[in-house]
């Protein structure tokens, strides 16, 4: 309630009971009540045994002014450190603020009273008082107020406390902790539960202020892990600690924690035997087990338990392999597993059918059918698995109907298709029918007396299977004329349609020559690439070819009387045969000296009996043929050319001077062949010719 000045209630009265104006007073502010303001403190709060501590009270006007003469007052309750103008334990200080205070100091201390003199603090202004040093009482009583007081100077009725209230400061418990030592719990393996096992020792309280009495009561202590799962250095909490002694109530205990480790529980999980069709999967229907002997922790539950083959092939003593983790909350991870396997599994093969499919082809001469064989769709594969390029077969290559096909093959199942029990049905409407070939016999023709040559044939239409031939055989007979060649045997005769068409073999008059030991010999060239004759020898029995130590060409002239041959004679074919009955001297001319040459001379080289110019006279018709290399039985045999055999003496004496390609080797080393001369008693050069009378 407001309350005004005598002068002020008469200005009002009179003005409104006469309705006279009169000249109003000077204004000023209006005074707050006694006990309007506010005080407020920071801090509001405070642990026991904190230390000194400095608080600030700030008083702030209200809804009026403090004019010159108000007074505030501050009362520090009882138990807190006195209040003091100096020193440093409740020293006071006061800041006017955005106030106007009175005298300097602006303050004074009256036992636990602080007294401040205002001279002006309009509304909303504020000053300080500062209280330093303080060290806080005990808790017991908090919270502690600090009486405010205010009045309005002169003309108010006295200090009266605060309409809003006195400031207070709580006194919070002092908080205490546990020492290191002591309260130690025990590593454990994984129970399923967060108890720990605690070893008590000798723990101490840290934290407690001067002299009081308090101690540490561990009669409650326990210990529980911060959770149950597995794992090194975890947090314990531990709970159950009290305060005891006269002072207990001034503290607050905080719960110490601690580390020890969970490690795995073992556990064995084994395997049962099983057995299965093939499914192209290693999985197993059984269920492995959780041996008696390593039980799961209460709460926790095996999960689904699981075994697989060691591979997925069929086969038996195949080995079961467990796997699967246990329902701990932590992904089974609080377990250490032992996997037992067990031995005795068995994987059966997956039956399959497969069906061959009709076919007819032409006689080829082999069992094989282009038909592709089916799977039956009543038994597919296993899934991943894939067929492979089926194959059939007839029961024989021979023409035929109504023959049988069976199927063949084995499934891609990465084990050479063992996963899989056939069933292979055959077809029994396949054909083969027979092949059309048309063969005609080649003529051939030989010398009287001579054996017969080869009979050949060629295919003109269509085509022999692989491995099947004809044999021919020719009409009999040895004397002079043709003779038909029919075919001798054809074993596969029934599987074709064959067209033969027949040749002749012509038998021609034949006949022989031996060379004349008197006439024949070899001729040394006088000196290494000269090719001018030097010595010779007509009457050794061998004579040789190739070169001499001193890389000298050795050459042989051979001496043929063939006037016994009719003038009209047309030769077909002339034969120069020589045996060589002895090894070869040093290399073998034919593997360091090229082929062996044929020169013919129709007549003689020179005189008829050997000379040396014999050596390199020309001759009426150089490499006239070549000696073959591979002998028979030791003997070496070469053909006349066409040209060779015109350059015959049908009149006389036909020479022939034979002789390697290559005149010598450089090797400085003699490198010949002995062939017999007509000097020899046996095996004498041969010169066979084969004619035609028209």
């Amino acid at each position: 309630m407001r309350r005004y000045g005598f002068r002020q209630v008469y200005q009002l009265v009179a003005a409104l009971v006469v309705g006279v104006a009169f000249a109003p007073a000077p204004a000023r502010a209006v005074p707050a009540l006694d006990g309007e303001g506010t005080m407020s403190v920071a801090p509001d709060s405070v642990a026991y045994g904190a230390g000194a501590q400095s608080f600030t009270f700030t008083f702030t006007a209200n809804v009026g002014d403090f004019a010159a003469g108000s007074q505030v007052t501050l009362t520090v309750p009882a138990g807190w450190p006195a209040p003091a103008t100096a020193g440093t334990v409740g020293r006071v200080t006061v800041a006017p603020g955005t106030c106007t205070l009175s005298g300097s100091p602006p303050f004074a201390v009256t036992g636990p009273t602080i007294l401040v003199d205002i001279a002006s603090c309009l509304a909303g202004q504020s000053f300080t008082i500062t209280y330093s040093g303080v060290t806080a009482p005990k808790p017991i009583g908090s919270p502690f107020t600090f009486a405010a007081q205010s009045d309005i100077g002169p003309g108010g009725v006295g200090l009266t406390s605060l309409v809003a209230g006195s400031p207070s400061v709580t006194v919070t418990p002092a908080t205490l902790t546990v020492s290191a030592s002591g309260l130690t719990p025990a590593g454990k393996t994984y129970d399923g539960t967060t108890a720990a096992t605690l070893t008590i020792g000798s723990p101490t309280l840290v934290g407690v202020v001067g002299a009081d009495v308090v101690s540490l009561d561990t009669t409650g202590a326990a210990g529980a892990f911060a959770d149950r799962n597995v794992g090194a250095a975890k947090t314990v909490n531990i709970s159950g600690l009290a305060l005891t002694g006269a002072d207990a109530a001034n503290y607050v205990l905080t719960q110490p924690t601690r580390t020890a480790g969970i490690t795995a529980r073992p556990v064995t999980v084994t395997a049962v035997v099983d057995s299965k069709l093939y499914d192209g999967t290693a999985s197993s229907a059984g269920v492995a087990v959780v041996s008696a002997a390593t039980p799961l922790a209460a709460g926790d539950t095996t999960g689904s338990w699981v075994q697989i083959f060691d591979n997925r092939n069929a086969g038996t003593g195949k080995s079961l392999i467990p796997l699967g983790t246990v329902n701990d909350g932590n992904a089974g991870l609080n377990y250490a597993y032992t996997f037992t396997p067990v031995a005795g599994g068995a994987i059966t093969r997956l039956p399959i059918t497969v069906t061959a499919v009709s076919d007819t082809k032409v006689y080829d001469g082999t069992t094989s059918s282009a038909g592709v064989p089916v799977l039956s769709a009543l038994t597919p594969l296993a899934p991943g698995d894939t067929e492979p390029a089926w194959t059939q077969s007839f029961d024989t290559n021979m023409v035929g109907t109504g023959k049988t096909l069976t199927p063949s093959g084995a499934v891609n199942d990465g084990n050479g298709g063992h996963n899989y029990a056939y069933t292979f049905a055959p077809d029994v409407t396949g054909a083969i029918t027979p092949r059309a070939v048309t063969v005609e016999a080649n003529d051939v023709s030989k010398g009287l007396g001579m054996p017969d040559p080869p009979l050949s044939y060629r295919v003109t239409a269509g085509s022999l299977a692989t491995g099947d031939a004809l044999t021919l055989a020719r009409l009999a007979g040895e004397g002079v004329g043709m003779y038909p060649i029919l075919v001798g045997s054809f074993p596969a005769a029934a599987d074709y349609n064959l067209t033969f068409v027949g040749g002749f073999l012509t038998i021609s008059p034949t006949v022989q020559f031996v060379s004349s030991g008197a006439l024949d010999g070899w001729v040394l060239e006088s000196s290494q690439g000269s090719n001018v004759g030097g010595a010779v020898d007509a009457r050794a029995i061998v004579v040789r070819l190739g070169d001499d130590a001193a890389n000298r060409q050795y050459k042989a002239v051979l001496s043929f009387d063939t006037s016994a041959l009719p003038n009209n004679a047309v030769i077909q074919s002339a034969v120069l045969q020589l045996y060589s009955g002895v090894p070869v001297t040093g290399r073998n001319p034919f593997a360091v000296l090229g082929g062996l040459r044929l020169d013919i001379r129709q007549g003689t080289f020179g005189t008829k009996a050997l000379t040396a110019t014999d050596f390199q006279t020309p001759a009426s018709l150089a490499g006239a043929g070549v000696i073959n290399k591979t002998p028979v039985l030791g003997w070496y045999s070469g053909r006349l050319s066409a040209a060779g055999r015109g350059k015959i003496n049908k009149a006389g004496i036909t020479q022939l001077r034979v002789y390697f390609t290559k005149g010598d080797n450089g090797n400085r080393k003699a490198d010949f062949i002995s062939f017999n001369s007509g000097n020899a008693t046996v095996n004498q050069p041969q010169l066979t010719i084969t004619y035609a009378l028209p």
